[in-house]
Parts: C-alpha cells; sequence; structure tokens
C-alpha cells in the first residue's frame, strides 16, 4: 500500500478523455463519407438538408485529416502523424483563406472533385468552404498543432473558440437565420462540434476544462452555471423569435442571444478554473496534513498510528468474514552498532533502504509501517500463516542479501529477526501484536536472522 499523496483520476475527466478517440473517429468518418459522397454522387452524404448548403470536399478532406490528427492526441510516440496531419489541414485552410483576400486559386486547384463543385455551383447551388467554416478548421488545426508541442492550455482556449463558431452556425439553424451559418451546411457545423469537442476532451485534465469537471463545489457549480448559461438564453430566444418579433432586425437579436451565451460560458470557465486553482490549494494542503499525520518521514511507511488504524479495521473484517491476515513484527539485528560505527546518517540510510525492499516485497494491498527505531511491522491482508512463513522468509534473504554502499561492503551483511502471528487464532488486535512480539523475541534469543511462528 502507497502512502504517497496523489492527485486522482477523477469521474468525468477520465469519461471526457475516452471520449477523444471515439469523437475522432465519428468526425473522421463523417469527412470520408461526405468524400464517398462525392465520389459516387450520392449528394444526401454531403448535403444533408434538401436546398441547404453542402460540406466542400476541401472541407470534408481537412475533417478526415484532423479527425486523424485529433486520434493520436493521446500518444505521444505518434506525434509526428498528428502534427503531420494538422499541418496538411492548416496548410489547406490557409490557401482558402489567401485565395478569399488575395484573390487567387491556390485552394481550388487542390480541392478533390472540384468539377462535381462547379458543376453545383452553375446551378445555383451552395458549395463553397465559407470563410466561417475556414476559420473553425483553421483553429481546429492551430489548436492541434500547439497541442503536439505540449501548449495545452493554449490548444485548450483556441480549441473553445472554434466550438463558438459552428455553435453560432446551429444558432442560425435553430432561429432560420441564413446570415448565421453562411456556407456552413449542417452536417460541418455538426462535426465541427464533434471535432472541438474532441480537443477539449483531450485536455479535460488541466486548465478550464478541468475545473469544470471537478467533483468539487466549484466544479459542480460551474456546469450547472453552464447548462444554464446556455439553454436559457437559447431557449428564451427562440420562442422570442417565433412568438414576438416580426420585425426586419431578428438577426441583431440572435447575434445578442449568442453573445449572451458565449459571454456566460467564457465568465463560468474563468470562474471555474480560478476556483479550482483555489481548491487545488487546499486539498493539497489538507493531503500533506494528512500524510504528516499518517506517514513515517524518514521511510515514507505508515507510522505507528496510521498502522494501528488499518491493522484494527482489518481485524474487524477478520472476526466478520473468518479470513484472517497474518501480522509480521521485523527488527534489524544489532543496528545500534550501524549508528555507533558509522554514525546516525548511515543508519537513516539502511532503514531508508530496508524500507524500500519492504515495500517492494509485498502486494498492494498489505502494509508497511515503522514502528519506531529500526522496528517494522507487515500486515499482510488474507494470508495464513503457513504462506506468511514463505513471504518472511524471502524479506529475511532479500534484507542479508541487500547491498548499502557505505556499510555491507565495509562490515558484512545486514540480517534482520523476524515474529510471525495470525490473526485467525485471536479475537484482539492487542493479542495478535503481542504474539508476534514474543515470537519476534524468541527469533533474537535464538540467534537472530530467522523467522519464528507464533504458537
Amino acid at each position: 500500500m502507497s502512502f504517497a499523496t496523489q492527485n486522482p483520476t477523477w469521474t468525468l475527466v477520465k469519461l471526457a478523455l475516452l471520449m477523444t478517440r471515439p469523437f475522432a473517429l465519428i468526425a473522421a468518418g463523417f469527412g470520408l463519407a461526405a468524400l464517398l459522397g462525392y465520389f459516387l454522387q450520392v449528394d444526401t452524404l454531403y448535403r444533408p438538408l434538401v436546398g441547404g448548403p453542402a460540406t466542400n470536399p476541401l472541407t470534408a478532406l481537412c475533417f478526415l485529416l484532423l479527425g486523424v490528427a485529433v486520434f493520436y492526441t493521446k500518444d505521444k510516440q505518434d506525434n509526428k502523424i498528428k502534427l503531420a496531419s494538422a499541418a496538411c489541414a492548416f496548410t489547406l485552410i490557409f490557401c482558402r483563406l489567401m485565395d478569399q483576400m488575395a484573390g487567387t486559386d491556390f485552394a481550388i486547384q487542390m480541392t478533390p472533385f472540384q468539377s462535381v463543385v462547379e458543376t453545383e455551383l452553375a446551378a445555383g447551388k451552395q458549395n463553397a468552404m465559407g470563410v466561417n467554416s475556414a476559420l473553425m478548421l483553421g483553429f481546429i488545426s492551430l489548436s492541434l498543432l500547439l497541442h503536439g508541442f505540449m501548449k495545452l492550455i493554449a490548444a485548450q482556449i483556441i480549441a473553445f473558440l472554434a466550438l463558438a463558431i459552428p455553435v453560432v452556425s446551429y444558432t442560425g439553424y435553430a432561429y432560420g437565420y441564413d446570415d448565421f451559418y453562411g456556407q456552413m451546411s449542417f452536417l460541418t457545423a455538426t462535426i465541427g462540434i464533434i471535432l472541438s469537442s474532441a480537443l477539449l476532451s483531450s485536455t479535460a485534465h488541466i486548465g478550464g476544462m478541468k475545473a469544470i469537471l471537478s467533483p468539487y463545489v466549484g466544479g459542480k457549480k460551474s456546469r450547472v452555471q453552464m447548462i444554464m448559461g446556455i439553454a436559457i438564453p437559447f431557449m428564451l430566444g427562440f420562442l422570442f423569435v417565433k412568438t414576438l418579433m416580426h420585425t426586419q432586425h431578428t438577426d441583431l437579436f440572435g447575434v445578442f442571444v449568442v453573445t449572451i451565451i458565449w459571454f456566460i460560458s467564457s465568465l463560468v470557465v474563468v470562474s471555474a478554473y480560478f476556483q479550482e486553482q483555489i481548491d487545488e490549494k487546499r486539498r493539497d494542503g489538507e493531503a500533506e496534513l494528512l500524510r504528516r499525520a499518517t506517514v513515517d518521514p524518514l521511510t515514507q511507511l505508515a507510522n505507528r498510528r496510521y498502522f494501528f488504524e488499518i491493522a484494527e479495521r482489518e481485524m474487524e473484517r477478520s472476526n466478520r468474514t473468518n479470513m484472517g491476515f497474518s501480522l509480521l513484527m521485523l527488527d534489524l539485528d544489532h543496528f545500534k552498532k550501524i549508528n555507533e560505527t558509522a554514525g546516525h546518517s548511515m543508519g537513516d540510510k539502511v532503514l531508508q533502504e530496508v524500507a524500500k525492499l519492504l515495500h517492494t516485497s509485498v502486494r498492494a494491498v498489505d502494509v508497511v509501517g515503522r514502528f519506531g527505531g529500526e522496528e517494522f511491522a507487515i500486515l499482510l491482508c488474507d494470508t495464513p500463516p503457513k504462506a506468511a512463513e514463505q513471504v518472511a522468509e524471502k524479506i529475511r534473504r532479500q534484507i542479508e542479501t541487500l547491498q548499502i554502499d557505505g556499510w555491507t561492503n565495509m562490515y558484512g551483511p545486514l540480517t534482520a529477526s523476524l515474529g510471525l502471528a495470525g490473526s485467525i487464532n485471536f479475537e484482539y488486535l492487542e493479542e495478535c501484536m503481542q504474539a508476534a512480539d514474543i515470537a519476534l523475541y524468541k527469533a533474537k534469543q535464538s540467534g537472530r536472522n530467522q523467522v519464528v511462528i507464533a504458537k
């Protein structure tokens, strides 16, 4: 059993991290399906709404590349694949924006199925990578590049900005505002949300995402605020537009609703982040106080008080289930000689090395504690005395062969005496401890460097 303080993996954070790859596969799958739609001339695969905008093949290609890149965000060894895919997508998007600003045709030259696009445009259909789509994909690509260079907070912020663009388009589709989604198809907006969410989930363990997903008060509060801050303005705006507003300025009201939603969301994220920072310091302080109260500072093993606390619980469980544990008491032979010969610093070093050995010699469910001086105790859960004797003998031999520079190479091997008692023979912990102590005393009286089992 380890007594080092560790940051827990929170359930929501773990779930968010697990969702990264499924989201990436869905996005890449939609992108591939759209490209197949062009290849097979099945326009429903790239234009889900009849008469609405289509997902341009260049957009679909970028989705495929970005989906692959997001899929590899969790693998450090495949970072080159992530960076290469993101860089390719970023280059395509940069060319599209250059075409928009400078009147060039770089992106057109690189667009697959361009003949299909030109045919649809000639027929009056909408099929182009709009500026809003290009900006969204540019943000996602930039976020992935930052992620590849381990700038995770910056990547998270850019992913959050990327998410805002398809949400605005969704608002346009919900409110019936063509100006809100422009040439961004419903499919493009959907994949954009999925990809942005995948990127945010890949950084769920840090920054604002970690704060929002925290199981503590700040996280719970921020999640409620986020849901209310998005749902209420959106629903009120929808009802207002559909029932009360029939003027030519309804699009301004839509802008107002979207602005309010993202202002509230940003406020919640920033507030949750700083609250989580403060709460994390408090939790770290509490964990440090607990560690000091339960851990021996020299060896980092359980101290006497904490060992007894765990042993009492195990004794109660043993009495209920009739599945006993074994208790080992261990004393280093002639330890006083080490302090007198080589000094207390060498004595401390010996204790630390023995503590490491004991910790690695037992299972994670077992408990190793230091009782003080050169005396240690080991609780072997659900282990009968016969099996515990084998563990004790193994530990004794390992201590005897332990190499400690400055001591064993100059003064000979270190040895230990062990006393063993099984809890199944006793009703109270004190009785079991006393029996193990007596067995240890007999081991020392009988010549040391041996294991004695309590009768």
